[in-house]
């Protein structure tokens, strides 16, 4: 039999396997009955079975091989993964740390086997400094190692973990598209991680305002994705982006092309309530910011064919009529994907509320 290492997040199974066979002559009952429980349970998902008998596995495992040996260290790996994904991951801390140790002892500080653990480890940490080490470490490896695609996943994952923390610089913006151009050189167009790649590099052009960057993007992941037979949600969302980024270029024509792919997507139901993929927020009126006060307007409108907001009325109010008047002027404005019935947009009425609050 053989011991595997089973790695959880996308980056990391695309890796390839890193983990050395068992060499056994025997095998003791008490080890196999343990490991075979660990892999049922993970593969029905049962992560609290498949921590505890991820940890029978080790611990039988480790007499019988060793503290120091590369089984030990494989099982370590998995008991480590198995924690974590039980929301156990002050236990699953030194068994991820073991592992690394053990790695770095069999095959050496730099060696390629390194960079699977580095980043399953640095994923699964909540310590962000912790993670943003090992992801430096992962990236060294991996581009000294000469394999592009390993070190694109390194790339990706640095940036994965690190964007919107307080680890997330200019440089970690930079990470995502050097992976995608990596991905784009090497795989084929089809290729998820490719696709994936260029919806969050998207984000990223949106964010510096590079419109023209983001416009390929987005229209790329929705000319793959559109070719499924359900609806990906990266394609949803990159219908979303196009419908906010047009829009607030007043390029409404395009913006409508977009709300309407929405709103077929949607399995509309007669309760269920429309909410908007582009709006303006209301400016507090200036008079009653002064006055220190507080409102809230609730108002009924129509969506059109084309996701546009037509007929808003004030159903009820509180704290004046300069809330009644900014509510309805930024209403106007915004975008909704359109109701569908039996495959072809519909007008349909809708409610909001827009509470102003001095907090």
């Amino acid at each position: 039999m053989s011991i595997k290492t089973y790695k959880l997040s996308r980056l990391t199974i695309l890796i390839g396997c890193l983990v050395l066979p068992l060499q056994l002559s025997a095998t003791p009952s008490e080890f196999k009955q343990a490991y075979k429980a660990y892999n049922e349970a993970f593969e029905a998902g049962d992560t609290e079975q498949a921590a505890k008998s991820a940890q029978q596995a080790f611990d039988l495992g480790k007499v019988l091989y060793g503290e120091t040996s590369i089984d030990t260290a494989n099982l370590g790996f998995n008991l480590a993964i198995s924690l974590a994904n039980n929301y156990q991951f002050d236990e699953a801390e030194p068994y991820f740390a073991s592992t690394l140790a053990l790695y770095k002892t069999h095959f050496g500080e730099d060696s390629v086997q390194l960079v699977d653990p580095l980043l399953t480890y640095a994923d699964k940490t909540k310590d962000l400094k912790l993670a943003k080490n090992l992801l430096s470490d992962a990236r060294k490896i991996a581009d000294d190692s000469g394999k592009p695609i390993l070190y694109a996943h390194t790339l990706s994952a640095s940036y994965s973990k690190l964007v919107q923390t307080k680890y997330d610089k200019k440089q970690v913006r930079k990470y995502i598209l050097q992976a995608k151009d990596i991905y784009s050189e090497l795989l084929p167009a089809d290729s998820n991680v490719l696709v994936n790649s260029r919806f969050e590099s998207s984000a990223v052009y949106l964010a510096n305002k590079k419109y023209d960057k983001a416009e390929v993007e987005l229209l790329e992941v929705i000319n793959q994705y559109q070719a499924l037979d359900y609806t990906h949600p990266y394609e949803l969302a990159a219908h979303a982006h196009l419908v906010a980024m047009y829009s607030e270029k007043e390029k409404s024509d395009l913006a409508t092309q977009h709300c309407l792919a929405i709103g077929s997507m949607k399995p509309w139901s007669q309760e269920q309530q429309q909410t908007p993929i582009y709006r303006v927020n209301p400016k507090y009126p200036s008079r009653m910011a002064a006055r220190r006060t507080e409102g809230m307007v609730q108002l009924s409108f129509v969506v059109d064919e084309q996701g546009f907001v037509s007929e808003p009325e004030v159903i009820m109010s509180e704290g004046g009529k300069a809330f009644e008047r900014e509510s309805i002027k930024v209403l106007k404005k915004w975008r909704y994907a359109p109701k569908f019935v039996d495959g072809k947009p519909v007008k349909a009425t809708s409610t909001v509320q827009l509470d102003y609050s001095m907090g």
